[in-house]
């Protein structure tokens, strides 16, 4: 109230005077309290939710290492990032993730204890709490989950699908289609390129056993198709069946190669190698050389049977022709190289398929097709074909290979070399024509 004058009246006391100082609490500590600072153990987080009316739930804590991280075992404010999750709520999920804008500012909770009178300041993590939809989140996954599920459909279609199929990934693409027809669309897009896939894998997969059978019914070794090294692709062991290779005997050819004696031979490919040969250590070469030899004296020794095949002679004559030979390696070769006796077209490219192939290893796989064209009797043209076969190229020698041969041009010219290459590149069988 105010008194008449306008002036306001101070309030009446009851008699007792106001103090001066503020009135002394019961327990109210006295003296002066101890600071201590503490890092044992795992610190706590102080959370901040405007907005939020956040209900009793628990939270799933995870921590990360940051660059400042000495030791990762410690969990410490200033070298890890925490943040809060939880999922208990039937609707929202409650996410708590440091503020990007407080990455400068410490924060600490202080604890004090009233009875020793010590105050404890501990390092906290200051995190943010937000909520959200539970069903949004879902959907938000739900599409990406689609769009990366479509973007490798497309991917595949461009890399394996059909003409139809990347046709109709580009126009998606350029056309900008419309939400209305890119479910449809992307259907057909997506059973396009499936459908496509099925047919090429089953086409890839009939092709592959079709060029493995064709390659089986080939009369040549059988190659390694998986080599890195040229010895793997045609190994001795494939040539030179390992019964046959300890029947074939060349203690005689090394004695006298080493001894510079006469050797005779009725076949040029190996009188021109035997004494190189002979005088280095290389054993298995020499017996290769030894073998080869055989095949090319069988050939000889065989007679004509029919307008194209050729008939192995009786068993002593055979024996006769060749008795430089044990004659169980003769009786191997036979029974290998023939049919009851006979070789048609199929055998006798098969042997001269071997025949080539041992001068690849005995050459080192790059050999001059001259001399056995002559001890075949064959030309040029028939000797390449059968390298060929076996993956080689056969061409004219280079100028270096020219001049370390010794060769004039018009002997160059004359001369085929055939050279073993990886990876192998075989002739692709002829079409016939359809009448």
């Amino acid at each position: 109230m105010s008194d008449k004058d306008g002036k306001k009246r101070k309030r009446q006391s009851n008699g007792v005077p106001a103090p001066n100082k503020k009135t002394h609490i019961d327990g109210q500590p006295t003296g002066t309290a101890k600071v201590a600072i503490s890092e044992n153990g795992l610190p706590p987080v102080i959370g901040s939710a405007p907005g939020l009316s956040v209900p009793q739930i628990s939270f799933k804590a995870y921590a990360k290492a940051s660059g400042r991280a000495k030791d990762s075992t410690k969990i410490k404010p200033d070298t890890h990032s925490v943040i809060l999750h939880s999922t208990k709520h039937p609707k929202l999920d409650y996410t708590a993730t440091p503020a990007a804008s407080e990455s400068q500012t410490a924060h600490y909770v202080a604890v004090y204890d009233p009875k020793a009178q010590k105050l404890q300041i501990v390092p906290s993590h200051h995190l943010n709490l937000r909520s959200t939809l539970r069903t949004e989140n879902q959907e938000v996954k739900d599409n990406q989950q689609k769009r990366t599920i479509a973007q490798q459909r497309e991917q595949l279609g461009q890399e394996f699908g059909t003409k139809k199929s990347k046709k109709a990934i580009a126009s998606k693409t350029l056309n900008a289609i419309t939400k209305g027809n890119e479910d449809g669309k992307s259907a057909e897009i997506e059973n396009a390129i499936l459908e496509t896939m099925a047919d090429t894998t089953a086409n890839d997969q009939n092709q592959a056993q079709l060029a493995e059978a064709a390659l089986a019914a080939k009369p040549i070794p059988k190659p390694d198709m998986s080599a890195d090294n040229f010895e793997d692709v045609y190994p001795l062991n494939t040539l030179i069946p390992p019964g046959d290779m300890r029947l074939v005997q060349v203690k005689e050819w090394q004695d006298k190669a080493r001894a510079e004696e006469p050797i005779m031979f009725n076949n040029r490919f190996s009188a021109g190698r035997v004494v190189a040969i002979g005088k280095s250590d290389d054993v298995n070469k020499l017996k290769a050389l030894r073998y080869l030899n055989l095949l090319l004296d069988f050939n000889a020794a065989l007679g004509t049977a029919g307008r194209s095949g050729k008939k192995v002679p009786k068993k002593d004559v055979l024996s006769k022709k060749l008795e430089a030979y044990p004659e169980a390696l003769v009786d191997s070769v036979r029974r290998r190289f023939s049919e009851s006796n006979e070789l048609n077209k199929w055998h006798q490219d098969y042997l001269y398929t071997h025949m080539c192939a041992l001068s690849l290893y005995i050459d080192h796989y790059v050999t001059d097709i001259s001399n056995l064209k002559d001890d075949l009797r064959l030309e040029n043209r028939q000797v390449g074909q059968y390298f060929h076969e076996l993956g080689c190229r056969v061409g004219p020698p280079t100028e270096k290979e020219r001049e370390t041969r010794g060769m004039s041009k018009a002997q160059a010219a004359a001369t085929r070399i055939a050279k073993l290459k990886l990876p192998l590149d075989f002739p692709r069988p002829r079409m016939m024509r359809k009448r």
